[in-house]
């Protein structure tokens, strides 16, 4: 796919991957559109992007609230007339154990992760059987193999992998494609708005060495030149977890379970 004049809303634009990703598509040719809540960091995103002749709207949306999300892709269509990419990317995170994860922490995660995509989706997709354009859903690495403590965020990415297979084939006779795309661990902002369990902190678990934000929405763009339908990066969890299980759970339970509760 060549993603010159394309339109392209991306959720969770306002930082970390969907900001890179905005940047580098508008640099090859696309129109974007912005999505978030933080309205004055999607205002100067696209200050930054009509300030280098790009064409951008920033569209201040909740992602959680379908009607919102109804009236972005509404004003996209106003805008540029049609959709022909939509990248999920907005996501949120916990980190804590199931024993005691309180439920309106769950709520939350699933309400962001699992609904926006969904809410999303659901309204683009009409515009997208026009364009027989492409769905991008950025799930996980741990939608793969869930480790200790990012369980409950990890269902919700497993969640967004299922989603994503029933919905290539139910579109593929439209025309509509589906990359599934699993980054890994990558520095973004997602870790400064992650709560975590009141005695847990997320810096107790070992300074893994995270993927740069910008690095991996290089990648992300080129599986969808590419019109790739799941790129899981990382490959070791997703590997080890088929061939040597029970290694993977000794070495997750050493590492992270065994440093982070005494009792």
């Amino acid at each position: 796919m060549d993603v010159r004049d394309k339109v392209v809303i991306i959720s969770g634009a306002s930082s970390g991957i969907g900001k890179s990703l905005a940047q580098i598509l508008s640099a090859k040719g696309a129109k974007v559109v912005l999505l978030a809540r933080r309205m004055e960091r999607l205002m100067e995103i696209e200050a930054e992007l009509k300030a280098a002749k790009h064409e951008a709207l920033a569209v201040m949306t909740d992602i959680t609230d379908k009607d919102q999300v109804s009236n972005a892709v509404r004003l996209t269509l106003e805008a540029f007339g049609k959709i022909d990419i939509v990248i999920n990317n907005a996501g949120v995170g916990y980190f804590g154990t199931i024993e005691k994860l309180p439920l309106e922490e769950f709520d939350r995660l699933v309400k962001t992760n699992v609904y926006g995509m969904l809410h999303l989706s659901q309204c683009a997709i009409p515009a997208l059987k026009v364009t027989q354009g492409m769905i991008v859903n950025i799930s996980s690495g741990l939608s793969k193999r869930a480790l200790p403590f990012l369980s409950a965020y990890s269902s919700t990415k497993s969640m967004i992998d299922a989603l994503s297979d029933g919905m290539r084939l139910e579109l593929r006779k439209s025309g509509v494609k589906v990359l599934n795309y699993c980054p890994p661990e990558t520095d973004t902002e997602i870790f400064e708005v992650t709560n975590n369990e009141p005695g847990l902190d997320t810096r107790q678990s070992g300074h893994r060495k995270k993927a740069k934000a910008e690095d991996v929405a290089v990648r992300i763009v080129d599986a969808i030149i590419a019109e790739k339908r799941e790129v899981v990066e990382g490959r070791f969890l997703k590997i080890m977890n088929f061939f040597a299980p029970k290694v993977l759970d000794n070495m997750f339970y050493k590492g992270m379970v065994q440093k982070m509760i005494k009792d």
